[in-house]
């Protein structure tokens, strides 16, 4: 792929085009204008690209705003979708994890005394921990299903 911008546009044209270009330049400005439509021409660019940066930096400012972070947000998920989606699933795993090692057992060690481990306290029915490990309390008296035959 070629460069971007006038590179780019340069890159499209071989010797010899450059060549034609040049020298019809000089015989519609003449040897004497030449130079000056050169200078303009190289001003003009200038004031472009001075321009083009001075927005790109406003641009850069408001969307690095904290409050533009959801908006930032959702234009990374819809340039990257899949990358997000994966983003997002590892940092649920991580909560969960977060979640299950609160719940997991505490040991504390005493100088020159062996590990004490004691239980974690108990988690109410129905949390997060409970449902991972499926040891929730049902919700209400157990019922019989009829069996269908």
């Amino acid at each position: 792929m070629a460069g971007s911008g006038l590179t780019g546009f340069l890159q499209n044209f071989g010797g010899g085009e450059i060549l034609l270009i040049v020298l019809a330049a000089l015989v519609i400005l003449g040897p004497d204008r030449l130079p000056e439509a050169g200078r303009s021409i190289g001003r003009a660019i200038h004031k472009v690209r001075s321009m083009s940066s001075g927005v790109e930096s406003q641009v850069r400012d408001v969307i690095d705003d904290p409050a533009m972070q959801s908006i930032r947000e959702l234009g990374e998920f819809a340039a990257r979708p899949r990358q997000k989606l994966a983003q997002y699933a590892l940092e649920a795993e991580a909560e969960a994890r977060a979640g299950t090692q609160a719940a997991a057992p505490v040991t504390q060690t005493a100088p020159g005394a062996e590990p004490v481990t004691q239980p974690a306290p108990a988690a109410e029915p129905g949390t997060a921990a409970d449902r991972e490990t499926g040891d929730a309390a049902p919700d209400g008296p157990p019922t019989s299903e009829p069996e269908s035959v």
